[in-house]
């Protein structure tokens, strides 16, 4: 779609099913619908490719070639293959968070697999991912060391524009560092809310955290205050796994929050 002079194309690079124990949840009660046959929400890998006047930017790389019941990927190559981009084309990959199914691309075959690009993240991650007191992350751990050894990685600090029209905005609890991103155009903006909001449903379940959390209490707090910044605010909005990658609002009608 585009924003303003921001051109965004949303990427699946594959799924991820989720059971409703992910969400601390012992059933799905009136969400039923949203499960399929297998009782689990199947739920894409999103990743978004972000084309400013002179930037091409990939905001999160996906899963990688990994295929299990429970999760699958592989597919980001190829669509940006489709849409004219290769991946020394990028000039930077914007993590919102370093748990696998958001770095799965970066390294291939040990060394990075976007030759050119700057890479971007939290800098509180790297306690959780790559320094913690257990040592690297056995998920993530391998990839992370290999992109800081790299010296393509520039840790982000502080709130602020990273690149022309794209902010990001620290959204803890999910991870130490996670970041959600700002992108706007003249009086048009959209938040990408990473991992910081798994699902719509949600904002009626307020209770429902997700198993992934690393600070269940703060990523609470950081989901009531993203909702009340959207909330009748007009802004698009969307999270990685939003079903269908499809940008909305966060409405309030009869005493409720909903995404439409």
């Amino acid at each position: 779609m585009k924003l303003g002079s921001l051109d965004i194309t949303p990427i699946s690079d594959g799924f991820f099913k989720m059971p409703p124990a992910y969400f601390g949840a012992d059933d799905w009660g009136v969400h039923a619908d949203l499960a399929g046959p297998d009782g689990m929400l199947e739920v894409p890998i999103g990743c978004f490719l972000v084309r400013t006047a002179d930037r091409t930017i990939l905001i999160d790389a996906g899963l990688g070639p990994i295929e299990t019941p429970q999760f699958g990927g592989g597919a980001l190559p190829g669509e940006l293959e489709k849409s004219g981009t290769k991946p020394e084309d990028i000039d930077m990959v914007l993590l919102t968070h370093l748990h696998f199914d958001h770095i799965g691309w970066m390294v291939q075959d040990g060394k990075p697999f976007f030759p050119n690009a700057k890479i971007r993240f939290g800098d509180q991650d790297l306690g959780q991912f790559l320094h913690g007191p257990d040592g690297p992350d056995r998920f993530s751990g391998p990839h992370v060391e290999v992109m800081e050894k790299s010296g393509l990685v520039e840790t982000i600090t502080q709130d602020g524009e990273v690149a022309p029209g794209i902010s990001t905005l620290h959204a803890p609890g999910h991870t130490p560092g996670h970041r959600c991103i700002v992108l706007s155009s003249g009086d048009e903006r959209a938040l990408l809310l990473g991992d910081a909001v798994t699902c719509p449903v949600q904002l009626e379940e307020t209770d429902w955290g997700a198993m992934s959390d690393v600070d269940p209490k703060l990523s609470a707090r950081t989901r009531e205050a993203l909702f009340k910044e959207l909330e009748g605010s007009g802004d698009l909005t969307i999270g990685a796994h939003f079903p269908g990658l499809e940008f909305g609002r966060v409405l309030r009608g009869e005493g409720k929050r909903y995404f439409a």
